[in-house]
Protein backbone atom coordinates (compact mmCIF):
# COMPACT_ATOMS: atom_id res chain seq x y z
CA UNK A 1 0.00 0.00 0.00
CA UNK A 2 1.45 3.36 -1.04
CA UNK A 3 1.80 5.77 1.89
CA UNK A 4 -0.04 9.07 1.52
CA UNK A 5 1.86 12.00 0.08
CA UNK A 6 2.55 14.35 3.03
CA UNK A 7 1.78 17.33 0.77
CA UNK A 8 -1.79 16.01 0.44
CA UNK A 9 -2.27 15.49 4.18
CA UNK A 10 -0.39 18.24 6.06
CA UNK A 11 -2.81 21.17 6.24
CA UNK A 12 -2.53 24.81 5.43
CA UNK A 13 -3.64 26.64 8.56
CA UNK A 14 -5.70 29.68 7.53
CA UNK A 15 -6.24 32.09 10.41
CA UNK A 16 -7.95 35.41 10.92
CA UNK A 17 -8.92 37.62 13.83
CA UNK A 18 -12.65 36.91 13.46
CA UNK A 19 -14.94 34.19 12.14
CA UNK A 20 -16.52 36.89 9.96
CA UNK A 21 -13.30 37.19 7.97
CA UNK A 22 -13.13 33.41 7.47
CA UNK A 23 -16.80 32.62 6.76
CA UNK A 24 -16.73 32.89 2.92
CA UNK A 25 -13.65 30.68 2.75
CA UNK A 26 -15.21 28.12 5.09
CA UNK A 27 -18.23 28.02 2.77
CA UNK A 28 -15.94 26.90 -0.07
CA UNK A 29 -14.44 23.96 1.83
CA UNK A 30 -15.41 20.47 0.80
CA UNK A 31 -16.23 17.94 3.52
CA UNK A 32 -15.91 20.55 6.24
CA UNK A 33 -15.97 19.33 9.84
CA UNK A 34 -15.55 21.36 13.00
CA UNK A 35 -13.64 20.59 16.17
CA UNK A 36 -13.05 22.24 19.53
CA UNK A 37 -9.32 22.85 19.96
CA UNK A 38 -9.62 24.34 23.42
CA UNK A 39 -9.00 27.82 22.04
CA UNK A 40 -11.69 28.45 19.43
CA UNK A 41 -13.55 26.29 16.94
CA UNK A 42 -11.46 24.96 14.06
CA UNK A 43 -12.97 23.87 10.75
CA UNK A 44 -11.17 21.40 8.50
CA UNK A 45 -11.97 20.63 4.88
CA UNK A 46 -10.49 20.53 1.41
CA UNK A 47 -9.93 23.22 -1.18
CA UNK A 48 -8.15 22.92 -4.52
CA UNK A 49 -6.44 19.67 -3.54
CA UNK A 50 -5.22 20.97 -0.18
CA UNK A 51 -6.15 20.10 3.37
CA UNK A 52 -7.27 23.37 4.97
CA UNK A 53 -7.84 24.18 8.65
CA UNK A 54 -9.43 27.54 9.46
CA UNK A 55 -9.46 29.15 12.88
CA UNK A 56 -10.37 32.59 14.22
CA UNK A 57 -7.81 33.52 16.88
CA UNK A 58 -9.14 36.80 18.28
CA UNK A 59 -8.45 40.49 17.82
CA UNK A 60 -5.11 42.02 18.71
CA UNK A 61 -1.51 40.91 19.04
CA UNK A 62 -1.75 39.04 22.36
CA UNK A 63 -4.74 36.88 21.43
CA UNK A 64 -3.29 36.16 18.01
CA UNK A 65 0.12 35.14 19.35
CA UNK A 66 -1.30 32.83 22.00
CA UNK A 67 -3.97 31.41 19.70
CA UNK A 68 -1.57 30.72 16.86
CA UNK A 69 0.87 28.86 19.10
CA UNK A 70 -2.05 26.80 20.39
CA UNK A 71 -3.33 26.14 16.88
CA UNK A 72 0.06 25.11 15.50
CA UNK A 73 0.39 22.58 18.30
CA UNK A 74 -3.11 21.23 17.61
CA UNK A 75 -2.89 20.99 13.81
CA UNK A 76 0.84 20.75 12.93
CA UNK A 77 0.39 22.68 9.69
CA UNK A 78 2.77 22.67 6.76
CA UNK A 79 2.24 26.42 6.35
CA UNK A 80 0.16 29.28 7.71
CA UNK A 81 -1.86 31.88 5.81
CA UNK A 82 -3.34 34.80 7.71
CA UNK A 83 -6.24 36.49 5.94
CA UNK A 84 -8.52 39.38 6.71
CA UNK A 85 -9.10 43.07 6.23
CA UNK A 86 -7.04 46.15 6.96
CA UNK A 87 -6.77 49.86 6.40
CA UNK A 88 -4.76 51.34 3.53
CA UNK A 89 -2.34 54.13 4.41
CA UNK A 90 -2.67 57.36 2.48
CA UNK A 91 0.31 57.28 0.14
CA UNK A 92 0.22 53.52 -0.41
CA UNK A 93 -1.91 53.98 -3.56
CA UNK A 94 -4.21 51.15 -2.47
CA UNK A 95 -7.97 51.57 -2.63
CA UNK A 96 -10.87 49.81 -0.92
CA UNK A 97 -11.34 46.27 -2.21
CA UNK A 98 -7.75 45.66 -3.33
CA UNK A 99 -5.77 42.79 -1.81
CA UNK A 100 -2.05 42.48 -1.10
CA UNK A 101 0.44 39.98 0.33
CA UNK A 102 2.90 41.07 3.01
CA UNK A 103 6.65 40.81 2.55
CA UNK A 104 7.08 41.91 6.17
CA UNK A 105 4.92 43.21 9.00
CA UNK A 106 6.09 45.98 11.31
CA UNK A 107 5.07 46.17 14.98
CA UNK A 108 4.45 49.86 14.64
CA UNK A 109 3.30 50.86 18.12
CA UNK A 110 6.06 49.16 20.12
CA UNK A 111 8.23 51.88 21.61
CA UNK A 112 8.36 54.73 24.10
CA UNK A 113 5.80 57.52 23.83
CA UNK A 114 5.35 60.94 25.40
CA UNK A 115 2.98 63.79 24.57
CA UNK A 116 5.26 65.20 21.89
CA UNK A 117 7.70 62.43 20.94
CA UNK A 118 8.04 58.74 20.21
CA UNK A 119 11.03 56.43 19.96
CA UNK A 120 11.28 52.77 19.06
CA UNK A 121 13.16 50.13 21.02
CA UNK A 122 16.06 50.22 18.58
CA UNK A 123 16.84 53.71 19.87
CA UNK A 124 16.98 52.25 23.40
CA UNK A 125 19.21 49.39 22.21
CA UNK A 126 16.85 46.84 23.72
CA UNK A 127 16.49 43.60 21.70
CA UNK A 128 12.88 42.61 21.21
CA UNK A 129 13.60 38.90 21.51
CA UNK A 130 16.45 37.17 23.36
CA UNK A 131 18.90 35.36 21.14
CA UNK A 132 18.67 31.62 20.69
CA UNK A 133 21.81 29.50 20.60
CA UNK A 134 23.80 30.41 17.50
CA UNK A 135 21.44 33.24 16.49
CA UNK A 136 21.61 37.01 17.05
CA UNK A 137 18.94 38.81 19.04
CA UNK A 138 16.05 40.15 16.99
CA UNK A 139 17.21 43.64 15.90
CA UNK A 140 14.01 45.43 14.96
CA UNK A 141 10.22 45.43 14.81
CA UNK A 142 9.87 44.36 11.17
CA UNK A 143 9.05 40.65 10.99
CA UNK A 144 9.49 39.16 7.51
CA UNK A 145 7.01 36.69 6.13
CA UNK A 146 8.35 33.46 4.64
CA UNK A 147 9.79 34.40 1.25
CA UNK A 148 9.28 31.01 -0.40
CA UNK A 149 5.67 30.52 0.77
CA UNK A 150 4.71 34.14 0.05
CA UNK A 151 6.37 33.93 -3.36
CA UNK A 152 4.42 30.78 -4.22
CA UNK A 153 1.12 32.42 -3.29
CA UNK A 154 2.02 35.59 -5.20
CA UNK A 155 2.91 33.58 -8.29
CA UNK A 156 -0.35 31.64 -8.11
CA UNK A 157 -2.54 34.71 -7.60
CA UNK A 158 -0.71 37.63 -9.22
CA UNK A 159 -1.21 39.67 -6.05
CA UNK A 160 1.05 42.64 -5.31
CA UNK A 161 3.35 42.55 -2.29
CA UNK A 162 4.19 45.21 0.25
CA UNK A 163 5.05 46.03 3.84
CA UNK A 164 2.30 45.88 6.48
CA UNK A 165 2.02 47.41 9.95
CA UNK A 166 0.45 46.12 13.16
CA UNK A 167 -0.89 48.23 16.03
CA UNK A 168 -3.00 47.41 19.09
CA UNK A 169 -4.87 50.69 18.62
CA UNK A 170 -5.94 51.70 15.11
CA UNK A 171 -4.64 55.00 13.77
CA UNK A 172 -7.46 57.53 14.14
CA UNK A 173 -6.11 60.36 12.00
CA UNK A 174 -5.56 60.36 8.23
CA UNK A 175 -2.62 62.76 8.35
CA UNK A 176 -0.88 60.78 11.08
CA UNK A 177 -1.40 57.67 8.96
CA UNK A 178 0.17 59.42 5.97
CA UNK A 179 3.14 60.44 8.13
CA UNK A 180 3.63 56.84 9.29
CA UNK A 181 3.42 55.61 5.70
CA UNK A 182 6.16 57.99 4.60
CA UNK A 183 8.35 57.19 7.58
CA UNK A 184 8.05 53.39 7.48
CA UNK A 185 6.98 52.65 3.88
CA UNK A 186 3.93 50.64 4.97
CA UNK A 187 0.83 49.90 2.91
CA UNK A 188 -1.78 48.15 5.11
CA UNK A 189 -2.53 48.46 8.83
CA UNK A 190 -4.03 45.72 10.98
CA UNK A 191 -3.97 44.59 14.61
CA UNK A 192 -2.48 41.07 14.34
CA UNK A 193 -0.03 40.43 11.52
CA UNK A 194 3.35 41.10 13.15
CA UNK A 195 2.41 38.91 16.14
CA UNK A 196 1.44 35.99 13.93
CA UNK A 197 4.55 36.36 11.78
CA UNK A 198 6.80 36.39 14.86
CA UNK A 199 5.21 33.26 16.38
CA UNK A 200 5.33 31.35 13.09
CA UNK A 201 8.98 32.28 12.53
CA UNK A 202 9.92 31.17 16.03
CA UNK A 203 8.14 27.82 15.54
CA UNK A 204 9.63 27.30 12.09
CA UNK A 205 6.33 27.21 10.17
CA UNK A 206 6.20 29.19 6.88
CA UNK A 207 3.91 32.18 7.25
CA UNK A 208 2.17 34.43 4.73
CA UNK A 209 -0.28 37.27 5.25
CA UNK A 210 -2.98 38.37 2.81
CA UNK A 211 -5.33 41.27 3.46
CA UNK A 212 -7.84 43.29 1.50
CA UNK A 213 -8.50 46.97 2.09
CA UNK A 214 -11.72 47.87 3.89
CA UNK A 215 -11.00 51.56 4.57
CA UNK A 216 -8.43 54.33 4.53
CA UNK A 217 -6.30 54.47 7.68
CA UNK A 218 -7.65 57.26 9.88
CA UNK A 219 -11.07 57.42 8.23
CA UNK A 220 -13.55 57.23 11.11
CA UNK A 221 -16.74 57.54 9.07
CA UNK A 222 -17.89 53.92 8.94
CA UNK A 223 -20.17 54.75 6.01
CA UNK A 224 -16.98 54.99 3.92
CA UNK A 225 -15.80 51.53 4.98
CA UNK A 226 -16.60 48.33 3.11
CA UNK A 227 -15.91 45.44 5.46
CA UNK A 228 -18.06 42.93 3.61
CA UNK A 229 -16.52 43.82 0.26
CA UNK A 230 -13.03 43.55 1.72
CA UNK A 231 -13.79 40.13 3.21
CA UNK A 232 -15.04 38.95 -0.19
CA UNK A 233 -11.92 40.33 -1.86
CA UNK A 234 -9.66 38.68 0.72
CA UNK A 235 -11.47 35.36 0.30
CA UNK A 236 -11.35 35.48 -3.50
CA UNK A 237 -7.64 36.31 -3.42
CA UNK A 238 -6.89 33.57 -0.89
CA UNK A 239 -8.83 30.98 -2.91
CA UNK A 240 -6.97 31.99 -6.08
CA UNK A 241 -3.62 31.83 -4.32
CA UNK A 242 -4.28 28.45 -2.70
CA UNK A 243 -5.68 27.12 -5.96
CA UNK A 244 -2.23 27.19 -7.53
CA UNK A 245 -0.36 25.51 -4.67
CA UNK A 246 -1.16 21.80 -4.47
CA UNK A 247 0.52 20.68 -7.70
CA UNK A 248 3.51 23.01 -7.49
CA UNK A 249 6.86 21.36 -6.62
CA UNK A 250 7.64 24.18 -4.21
CA UNK A 251 4.69 23.09 -2.07
CA UNK A 252 6.17 19.60 -1.73
CA UNK A 253 9.44 21.20 -0.61
CA UNK A 254 7.67 23.38 1.95
CA UNK A 255 5.81 20.40 3.42
CA UNK A 256 8.96 18.31 3.60
CA UNK A 257 11.00 21.03 5.28
CA UNK A 258 8.28 21.88 7.81
CA UNK A 259 7.52 18.29 8.77
CA UNK A 260 11.24 17.66 9.28
CA UNK A 261 11.49 20.72 11.56
CA UNK A 262 12.86 19.52 14.93
CA UNK A 263 10.36 21.63 16.84
CA UNK A 264 7.36 20.27 14.96
CA UNK A 265 8.43 16.64 15.33
CA UNK A 266 9.22 17.00 19.01
CA UNK A 267 6.17 18.97 20.18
Amino acid sequence: MTPPNPARVAPVLVVAATAFELAPLVARLGGAVSSDTGWTEAIRGRLAGLEIVTQALGVGKARTAAGLAWSVRAHRPAAILQVGVGGAYLGSFLSVGLAMLADADLELDLGVASDDAWADFEALRVPLLPARSGEPAAPDRAVPTDARWTGLLASASGLPRGRFATLDAVTADVERGATMQRRFDVSIESMEGAAAAAVAARLGVPFAELRAVSNLVGERDRARWDLRGAVRASTDAAAAALGGVADHPTWDEIVRDTTENDFMTGW
